[in-house]
C-alpha cells in the first residue's frame, strides 16, 4: 500500500506489473468477466432496468474521473497534462449522452467502431504499466475502460446498434472533427490529449510513430490508422451481428 496512490510520474523503478505478465493478465481476466457478467444481465433485463444499467455505468464512469482528477490535484504532477480530454474520456462522455438518451443512435455506431476498439487498445496496451498492480490509478484504467467496453458490447449482442456503412461515413466525419478542435487544443497549449502529437510509449502508437517519423506526419498517420481501424471493426462486428446476433 504504501506506492497505492503515486503517480507513474513519480513511481521507482521496478515496482511495475509489467506487459503481458501475470498482474496484466489478471487485470484482463477480471475485465473479461465484468464484461461478460454485465452483458449478460443487460441482454436479459427489461427496459426500465437497462436504463437503470446503462445510466449506472455513465455515472460511473463520470464519478470515477472526478476522483482520479481530485487526487490528481493534491499530487505534485502537472494536472493540466492529465486532464480528461483523451480518446476514451470522450468516449466515456459520449456514453453519459447515449444512456440519457438511449433511443437515439446517434451515438451508437462512433461507440462500436471508435471507441471500443480504442478503450480495448487501453487495456491491451495499458499507459500504467510502470505502476504497481494495486495502485489507484492501476485500478482506475481498467475500470473505467472496462466499464466503456461493457456499456458498448452490452447494447451490441442485445441488437441494439445499427450497422450501415452510410453510419460509418458519418462516425469519420466525427473523428475529423473531434481531432481536428483537439489538435488545435494541443499545439497552442503544447499538451498530447488524444495521443496526437506523442505516443508516450505506446507501442500500438510508436509502430505509427516509427514509419511517419514524428510531427505533423504522425498525426495525419494516426487519423489514417483510425479510419482503418473503425473499416476493420465494422466489418467484423456486422459479420458477427449477421451470423450471432439476434
Amino acid at each position: 500500500m504504501k506506492h497505492f496512490w503515486t503517480h507513474k510520474d513519480n513511481i521507482p523503478d521496478g515496482l511495475g506489473y509489467g506487459q503481458f505478465k501475470p498482474g496484466h493478465f489478471v487485470w484482463l481476466g477480471i475485465t473479461v468477466f465484468f464484461v461478460i457478467f454485465y452483458s449478460l444481465i443487460y441482454r436479459r433485463a427489461d427496459l426500465p432496468m437497462k436504463v437503470i444499467l446503462l445510466r449506472s455505468v455513465g455515472v460511473a464512469l463520470i464519478l470515477s474521473d472526478v476522483l482520479k482528477m481530485f487526487i490528481l490535484a493534491r499530487s505534485d504532477v502537472k494536472f493540466t497534462d492529465y486532464l480528461p480530454l483523451e480518446v476514451c474520456s470522450f468516449g466515456a462522455y459520449f456514453i453519459v449522452l447515449d444512456s440519457i438518451w438511449y433511443d437515439n443512435p446517434f451515438f451508437l455506431q462512433m461507440l462500436l467502431i471508435l471507441f471500443l476498439p480504442a478503450a480495448i487498445m487501453a487495456v491491451i496496451f495499458p499507459t500504467t504499466t510502470p505502476l504497481p498492480f494495486w495502485n489507484f490509478y492501476t485500478i482506475h484504467q481498467f475500470f473505467f475502460h472496462g466499464l466503456i467496453i461493457a456499456y458498448v458490447v452490452a447494447r451490441f449482442v442485445s441488437n441494439e446498434i445499427p450497422l450501415d456503412y452510410p453510419s460509418v461515413l458519418a462516425s469519420i466525419a466525427k473523428v475529423f472533427v473531434l481531432v481536428a478542435v483537439m489538435y488545435i487544443v494541443d499545439t497552442v497549449f503544447d499538451k498530447n490529449f488524444m495521443f496526437l502529437r506523442d505516443t508516450y510509449g505506446n507501442p500500438m502508437l510508436q509502430f505509427i510513430w516509427d514509419r511517419t517519423k514524428g510531427g505533423f506526419s504522425y498525426t495525419i498517420g494516426l487519423v489514417c490508422f483510425a479510419v482503418f481501424v473503425i473499416h476493420v471493426f465494422y466489418l467484423i462486428f456486422k459479420v458477427i451481428s449477421l451470423l450471432f446476433i439476434r
